[in-house]
């Protein structure tokens, strides 16, 4: 059995034809017998478990389900089970279930599941699929921001969704018998690859992949991909060319898909134009902006007012709430610092099965991280640029902190050193904190040194700062207003500040943070000023 729409000989067709069949050759061949997902092995015996009691609860939906499905030509049956395994052999039945469609009231999404059962070891389907040998391409936040660094004025974009997305792939014959269906004692085999298989998402992926090399090699512009969403990114051209399919049309699109049998959701397109949806954020290719889309907001918002608005919340209303807000840090870079607090709240839930409906209390920093993100999304237009990083200037650029005296910074061929003093190692300041204050004065150095609309590397021998200003935020709150405080004064110069690790031994800020001149830099001839929020704990140091 073949898929409904993709057409295997067309496939191996165009694959030879653009020279990529080496590289997808396996697809043709996957469509015409089937995928293999994954699993450890054939099923031995027959096992099926009872189904959840979200469907058991919704008959009507699950058997509307199966009759489309029969009539769609992608469930076979129903069997008994005895006819069943005159047929394939012993099978599996994972439980089905029903899941709420928020956007659709009423609407639910019916889905089986693959892992269970959840105990250790499990005997589940997706316990035995390793997903990393089901690798593919994902088109991310940041290769969107890369694609619109250089597209040049009258670049234009579109969007298209796949139809059925997983649906379309067949699997093979000998994997079968791990997903039938069963529902009231009667049974069902599933000939296509099934939303929930821990391998589902690579499979399609690679059809997705190849698709995307296909578009490409035929002038298509540059494509990016999220599971069925494809984002199609176009640049006029300087003179019309025979080669290259019309600029800016969907029906080109659709031209190329039909021969291969792909499946495009028309209703779901958009037309290409300036600004565009994908990710679920908003991109206007001329502004170099990002923002997130106003019904998206509205949704957050609801969201974090009743979060704000209930006294004591539990683990799931934590967890969705801080996801979307990680979500929009992707697009308000400077809220990443307001996550931290409800990360360490969500943290602070147990996790033992019988708490799992535990509320709690939020802290005070929690809720202040709420109300940041309720005040910010509010605002108008709650983005930022995605233009290119301004040129990198090479000024050499070092910090490092020492329990043992201080601070010290290296910038081009200046030093400064400071001493630590008073109760500095205290309510929350470590030696992480130090390194962070240290980072913080040497980017007010370079800014005072008057380093602006530039990218710089900072080079520090703390891992812990390193991987939180990657990240974005710290779990320590000392550290975590510092690395805000960094960004703020990095947005106001318009500077990019990459911090890159550097083994103690080869750090020349080493020294002056234990009290020692360093060898080959001079003394720094200005001053950089301490931030007020150190001056208690951090004081010039003049070395001899």
């Amino acid at each position: 059995m073949v898929a409904p729409k993709l057409i295997p000989n067309a496939w191996e067709a165009t694959l030879r034809n653009l020279g990529l069949f080496d590289q997808f050759g396996d697809i043709p061949s996957g469509l015409r017998e089937g995928f293999r997902i994954g699993a450890a092995g054939p099923v031995k015996y027959t096992l099926v478990h009872s189904n959840h009691k979200s469907a058991q609860d919704r008959p009507q939906v699950i058997e509307d389900h199966i009759k489309t499905k029969l009539e769609y030509g992608r469930y076979s049956g129903p069997f008994t089970q005895s006819q069943l395994e005159q047929i394939i052999g012993p099978f599996h039945s994972s439980p089905l279930g029903t899941v709420d469609k928020p956007l659709a009231p009423g609407k639910f999404r019916i889905v089986q599941d693959f892992s269970f059962p959840r105990s250790s070891p499990s005997s589940s389907l997706n316990a035995q699929i390793n997903s990393d040998n089901f690798p593919c391409e994902w088109g991310f936040f940041h290769d969107v921001v890369r694609a619109l660094h250089d597209t040049p004025p009258g670049t234009l974009a579109a969007t298209c969704n796949v139809d059925a997305v997983f649906r379309q792939i067949p699997i093979h014959p000998d994997d079968r018998p791990h997903t039938v269906v069963g529902w009231n004692g009667q049974f069902y085999v599933d000939a296509f690859l099934p939303f929930g298989v821990a391998s589902a998402n690579g499979i399609f992926g690679r059809t997705g992949d190849a698709m995307s090399r296909i578009y490409s090699l035929c002038g298509f512009g540059t494509i990016l991909k999220w599971v069925d969403d494809f984002l199609f990114i176009q640049a006029p051209l300087d003179a019309p060319n025979k080669d290259i399919p019309p600029r800016f049309s969907l029906e080109a699109i659709y031209a190329l898909a039909d021969r291969l049998g792909w499946p495009w959701k028309l209703s779901k397109s958009v037309p290409f134009a300036n600004t565009f949806v994908y990710l679920g954020f908003e991109w206007d290719i001329a502004r170099k902006w990002v923002c997130i889309p106003a019904p998206k907001r509205d949704k957050y918002l609801r969201r974090l007012r009743d979060w704000l608005n209930t006294t004591r919340v539990s683990l799931v209303d934590t967890e969705k709430l801080t996801g979307t807000l990680i979500h929009c840090t992707l697009a308000v870079p400077l809220g990443r610092p307001h996550v931290a607090a409800l990360i360490a709240f969500e943290a602070s839930f147990p996790r033992e099965h019988k708490l799992r409906f535990l509320k709690k209390t939020p802290d005070l920093a929690a809720k202040q991280d709420a109300t940041w993100w309720l005040d910010t999304l509010s605002a108008a237009s709650c983005g930022s640029s995605v233009a290119k990083p301004p040129p990198v200037n090479p000024i050499y650029i070092a910090s490092d902190a020492s329990s043992s005296f201080g601070l010290g910074v290296v910038i081009g061929n200046l030093w400064w050193s400071w001493r630590l003093v008073g109760p500095w190692k205290s309510e929350g300041r470590d030696i992480g904190w130090a390194e962070a204050v240290a980072l913080e004065l040497a980017v007010d150095g370079v800014i005072k040194s008057g380093v602006r609309n530039a990218s710089i590397s900072c080079r520090c021998d703390n891992q812990g700062v390193v991987y939180a200003w990657a990240a974005g935020r710290s779990r320590n709150p000392r550290q975590n207003a510092i690395l805000l405080s960094i960004m703020q004064k990095a947005a106001q110069a318009n500077l990019t500040i990459e911090v890159i690790y550097i083994a103690s031994t080869d750090n020349p800020a080493d020294n002056p943070s234990r009290g020692v001149r360093p060898r080959d830099f001079t003394p720094a001839n200005f001053t950089v000023d301490i931030p007020f929020a150190h001056r208690a704990f951090v004081a010039i140091a003049i070395l001899e």
